[in-house]
């Protein structure tokens, strides 16, 4: 039984939220979202912390259970209350070809990104390590090299792809993949905006939003 709605505590640009709220377009799933304004730190309160003692979003409640962290979230939401299994198979080799993406997805393509937005978002740091852009586009290599087929296990859309979607698509906003390196990597992008439900306001808007906020960050930073 579908619950008539999930409360989805995210923010508008974050990847990993954005994941979770395309999961739930796909299957159908109603959700209550409730921006969280990380800036001024309401991710830290006390009725946040109870929800999430990491103090991260995404994080949902449903039915008075709170969950958190956008992989976890999805594989639940699907298993729970996705109408067939597409999205994240029963088959267990699937699975675990999925599961890898998510994650490559948490520890590489999300990662880095949040590896470079976070000190200059909240640190105050006015540039981006060169070091730290070589870690994204090495990122975008391995994904280069992973690319087999039409998505990321197989020739349909998984739960791999959603969450790795996200991220690669802020990511190539903010800091573009060189297509002569990784042109599989630009065809799946486009295969992705072609086959995701309402792309282009999930990915397309909010990343070129990050990007402002980036420049805006990085001027200020900068001044400071």
């Amino acid at each position: 039984m579908i619950p008539s709605k999930i409360a989805l505590y995210t923010t508008r640009r974050s990847p990993v939220g954005r994941a979770v709220e395309i999961t739930a377009k796909m299957i159908g799933l109603e959700m209550d979202i409730k921006i969280v304004d990380l800036a001024n730190k309401e991710h830290m309160t006390p009725e946040f912390l109870k929800l999430n003692p990491q103090h991260t979003v995404p994080t949902i409640v449903d039915n008075g259970v709170a969950l958190f962290d956008s992989h976890a979230i999805n594989v639940y939401l699907v298993s729970k209350y996705a109408k067939d299994d597409s999205l994240y198979p029963k088959d267990l080799v699937k699975q675990a070809r999925i599961n890898a993406m998510l994650h490559f997805d948490s520890g590489i393509l999300f990662a880095r990104l949040r590896g470079i937005l976070y000190p200059i978002f909240y640190g105050g740091s006015p540039e981006v390590p060169q070091e730290k852009l070589d870690a994204i586009h090495e990122g975008y290599g391995l994904l280069e090299a992973t690319l087999r087929s039409n998505f990321l296990v197989g020739n349909s859309l998984t739960l791999a792809d959603i969450s790795c979607s996200t991220s690669l698509a802020t990511s190539s906003t903010l800091f573009p993949v060189d297509g002569e390196k990784c042109p599989r990597v630009l065809d799946y992008l486009k295969r992705l905006e072609s086959t995701i439900p309402d792309y282009r306001e999930y990915n397309t808007v909010r990343a070129n939003e990050a990007l402002a906020h980036l420049k805006l960050k990085l001027e200020e930073n900068k001044k400071k």
